[in-house]
């Protein structure tokens, strides 16, 4: 277990560096994919409901610290997002958690749900909430729901369910 977790701490640091790096050069208008949420999920579907939000918490608010908005922003849809992935989480399916379509569902699921969940947080300076659902929630949604099916090609290419 502790190798496991050095290893998802290992990835969580990858996550939170990549997401920066994508802040800056793949945002579009102001909308970048969350890549810390889709390892969130991960974690959730890997190991369960609550090792998902831990996992959230705690890379939530180092994300938080690295970056200028309001620090625990990023650990609240964190643990939105690892809670109602955790519902997803099957026992016996555990070495499917990255492999399958179920994940790109189960992320732009989850993802939708903790983004409409952050939603007055993210509208709160906009005049125009419509403008903010589909600008904030939906493009969030879809835009990082293309980096899921990207993981699901990459690490389904050796599945035999895909």
């Amino acid at each position: 277990m502790t190798k496991r977790v050095l290893v998802y701490i290992a990835l969580g640091i990858g996550a939170i560096i990549l997401q920066k790096f994508l802040d800056d050069f793949a945002s579009i208008e102001s909308v970048s994919p969350q890549l810390i949420l889709l390892f969130v999920i991960f974690l959730s579907l890997r190991e369960g409901q609550l090792f998902g939000m831990g996992g959230a918490f705690l890379l939530g608010l180092v994300n938080d610290s690295l970056v200028t908005h309001f620090l625990g922003y990023t650990s609240f849809v964190g643990v939105v997002a690892g809670f109602i992935a955790g519902f997803f989480y099957k026992e016996s399916e555990v070495e499917l958690a990255a492999k399958t379509f179920n994940y790109a569902w189960i992320s732009a699921i989850t993802l939708f749900l903790s983004e409409v969940a952050a939603l007055p947080l993210i509208a709160s300076g906009e005049l125009n909430y419509f403008y903010a659902f589909v600008k904030f929630t939906l493009g969030t949604t879809l835009y990082t729901s293309v980096f899921a099916m990207i993981i699901v090609f990459v690490s389904g290419r050796r599945s035999r369910y895909v």
